[in-house]
């Protein structure tokens, strides 16, 4: 069970390796998180693919069997309220929050096949800027059927998808088909799972060609301009346009710097 990474030129393909259903473990958290710390400090890397082994699941979420320490109460506290590097074992709460904190300055692609739920649709929610999805592929928060709630508000899902669809997969805890997530903007497109990796990895090598600098530039203003006004949005928005035009106007044109 791991976080397998594989580079290829400027594509960093993570890929989640635990069968028969990719479920997360504490350990797979953390390498997840020293992958994608090691990504977004690569000069060389510009895209990430996150995909998985096997046809089962993409990823089934957290492994609920995996053995949990006995914490007291105080001991829970401690966890909720520290830095995963600063604690002792690992454990959950643990490195799926400081994954999930860090500033994202590289897009990154999901390839989806099968079921995505739990943690897994959590980790493509917000850090996947681009979805492909396989016919096959299924999504859902089943956390609610085990006494759990909380997922909308924690994963922004009013940002991304319409209510009423976010609120059916939240309060029924029903798993969704590919053509629903489509309907509702949870992906981009969907391709039979044979053409998936190949679909992803062309819209990989296709955003890798921009420059890196544009490219954080992209995510960065879209990032914070989210839950601005519009006013604010384009105020903000036009300094940093602003600023590229300052710094590029005693360079050459972006065509002859890339040609060279």
């Amino acid at each position: 069970m791991s976080i397998k990474v594989i580079k290829q030129g400027a594509v960093c393909h993570f890929i989640i390796d635990n069968p028969p259903v990719n479920v997360f473990t504490p350990i797979m958290h953390k390498q997840f998180y020293e992958a994608l710390r090691e990504f977004y400090a690569s000069t060389e890397l510009k895209v990430g693919i996150l995909r998985s082994t096997g046809e089962r699941a993409f990823c089934a979420g957290d492994d609920i069997k995996s053995p949990r320490p006995n914490y007291s109460s105080e001991q829970l506290l401690e966890r909720h309220f520290s830095n995963s590097e600063d604690l002792d074992e690992l454990g959950y709460p643990g490195y799926e929050r400081e994954a999930l904190k860090l500033k994202r300055t590289k897009p990154i692609i999901a390839a989806i096949q099968s079921a995505c739920i739990g943690q897994g649709l959590a980790y493509v929610l917000l850090m996947a800027d681009l979805r492909i999805a396989s016919t096959e592929a299924q999504f859902g928060f089943p956390e609610i059927t085990f006494g759990m709630g909380g997922a909308a508000g924690a994963l922004q899902m009013a940002h991304q998808i319409p209510q009423t669809a976010a609120m059916y997969m939240v309060l029924t805890g029903e798993l969704v088909d590919a053509n629903y997530a489509l309907t509702n903007h949870l992906i981009n497109e969907i391709v039979d799972s044979d053409q998936l990796l190949q679909r992803a990895e062309e819209l990989a090598n296709q955003i890798a060609r921009h420059p890196a600098q544009a490219l954080q530039i992209e995510l960065e203003v879209f990032q914070k301009t989210r839950n601005l006004s519009r006013e604010d949005a384009m105020n903000y928005a036009e300094q940093v346009y602003r600023l590229q035009r300052f710094a590029y106007s005693s360079q050459p044109a972006l065509s002859e710097r890339e040609s060279k």
